[in-house]
């Protein structure tokens, strides 16, 4: 019988909360209306992050002639929708570094960014109105492997070893091994931060686009198809064969055929090769 959310966080104990500086910026993030001012003041707060918006800057994805030295200079460079990709990924970064599980760690982090990337893709390319939620659940959709990694160190660090080494079947081995798996986990961890329901359903059911509530299915398909082009690039842990029923829900979620969401992934490879450099950056 299914656990309840409640019954989840009572099992995990504490969940981590959300930082402060994430929490500001996840708000600025979903806000149409924010400018670079607003960014620049949470940035400011945070000199590790701020330090993290200058080198991005400074990487040769933007091509700047001459170096970038200041805070406001960085803001400008970047513009205000790649900061807030900036800004967002280097909060999350950090959440997932939380849950370190051994040689997999960089993995799971590489995953979650171009994940994040691929999602904000896919709905632009696509018409959508929910690119900035697209980034975020993809940059999010596995945090749960992070929260498992730092509650169960022991036990969660060989079983990610068995999924990168025999391709095996990590929400299975993940359901034989706690009850629960990382998608539920995530939710949990949405709802105790208290993320949009958009987001908590695409943690929820990145694997099972299908089962998200009806305002939000478009949401988790994206995120589906993100995660599975993520594993195809060789980008993280897992054999990309396993999402391919939950890139069929998407597909169908999206009205996509075959030939139309083969069309978006070569066009989404190649903006995510440009990108390189920034992810390298991370």
């Amino acid at each position: 019988m299914p656990i309840t959310p409640h019954e989840l966080i009572a099992n995990l104990g504490d969940l981590p909360p959300l930082p402060k500086v994430a929490t500001q910026v996840l708000r600025l993030a979903m806000d149409p209306a924010a400018t670079a001012g607003d960014f620049h003041q949470v940035i400011a707060m945070d000199q590790a992050l701020a330090s993290q918006v200058l080198r991005i800057s400074n990487s040769t994805a933007f091509g700047m002639m001459r170096e970038v030295t200041t805070l406001t200079q960085a803001i400008t460079t970047l513009g205000v929708s790649a900061l807030k990709s900036v800004v967002i990924a280097s909060s999350a970064r950090n959440l997932y570094h939380r849950g370190a599980v051994g040689p997999q760690e960089r993995l799971l982090w590489e995953h979650a960014l171009v994940a994040a990337m691929a999602s904000r893709a896919f709905a632009e390319r696509l018409g959508l109105a929910l690119a900035e939620e697209a980034f975020v659940g993809g940059l999010l959709h596995d945090i749960g492997k992070s929260v498992l990694g730092a509650k169960f160190p022991e036990r969660y660090g060989p079983l990610l070893r068995l999924v990168h080494e025999e391709q095996g079947a990590c929400l299975d081995l993940e359901l034989e091994a706690f009850g629960f798996d990382h998608a539920m986990v995530g939710e949990a961890l949405a709802i105790q931060w208290n993320l949009a329901p958009c987001l908590q359903a695409a943690l929820r059911w990145h694997h099972e686009p299908h089962r998200a509530g009806r305002d939000h299915r478009r949401l988790a398909a994206v995120v589906a198809l993100a995660n599975h082009l993520a594993l195809e690039q060789k980008v993280g842990l897992g054999d990309p064969s396993r999402l391919e029923d939950a890139s069929r829900q998407a597909m169908d979620i999206l009205t996509l055929d075959s030939g139309a969401l083969a069309s978006l992934k070569a066009d989404i490879r190649t903006t995510l090769e440009r990108d390189q450099t920034m992810i390298a950056e991370f």
